[in-house]
């Protein structure tokens, strides 16, 4: 396996294990790091001509990984729009679990297997849960979407504010098929993620013009950090 590899692992192991300097231990004090079920998302991005095998690869590297001890969840899903864009979603019983398959073999193999067709470097990030609902198997039908949530300036406390209502009312809509907000913590308190599993797309349109997520999108939108960026997958079976 290459240094930026052994680099990446390395840091990921670091960011659940690892005592938080003063600044992180300020910025996470409210939020308590949970040893129990641990999401794993991987982002992969590849060379378009080269989907075919980036997908061979993940999907040994799944089935081998659902072996795993601790394992719970493994499933690829792939961008809708931008077919060379991929991620990898994981749940595991907790982040001791995590932390042995960050190091085994399927892991290890898939990053060398990945390394000669990847654009950028695989992104590995280590979450909790936040406010989900039960996880299930995913449906070939549904649309999934996965976002990126990064607040700044100090604003994470009034994000989870935020937050609040918005799973609340999310979780009860029509067409709702799994609905979660991650917490990335300890490694960066002000990052969240969502997962959202919706039965089709005319469910996910209403979702997004309801007025819970209208109240919330205009309330977070000067405390973002990036950009708020929704992104399409379909599973891949």
């Amino acid at each position: 396996m290459s240094p930026l590899k052994s680099l990446l692992i390395g840091a990921a192991l670091f960011a659940m294990t690892a005592i938080p300097e003063a600044s992180a231990q300020n910025a996470n004090q409210q939020i308590p790091v949970i040893d129990g079920p641990t999401y794993l998302m991987t982002y992969i991005e590849v060379i378009p001509s080269a989907n075919a095998r980036a997908i061979a690869a993940m999907k040994e590297y799944r089935d081998a990984a659902r072996k795993e001890p601790g394992a719970m969840y493994a499933d690829i899903y792939q961008e809708q729009g931008q077919l060379h864009r991929f991620v990898l979603s994981e749940i595991w019983q907790n982040r001791a679990a995590v932390a042995a398959h960050t190091q085994a073999a399927p892991t290890t193999a898939l990053l060398a297997k990945l390394k000669p067709i990847e654009l950028g470097p695989t992104d590995i990030r280590i979450h909790q849960a936040h406010s989900v609902t039960p996880p299930k198997a995913p449906s070939a039908n549904s649309v999934v979407v996965i976002s990126h949530i990064d607040v700044a300036g100090g604003n994470t406390q009034n994000l989870i504010r935020a937050m609040a209502p918005l799973s609340e009312a999310s979780q009860k809509e029509n067409g709702m098929v799994r609905y979660e907000i991650l917490d990335e913590v300890p490694a960066h308190a002000n990052h969240f993620r969502s997962f959202e599993e919706w039965s089709n797309i005319a469910a996910f349109e209403a979702h997004n013009r309801s007025p819970h997520v209208q109240t919330y999108r205009s309330a977070v939108q000067p405390w973002l950090g990036t950009p708020y960026d929704q992104r399409l997958y379909r599973l891949v079976n």
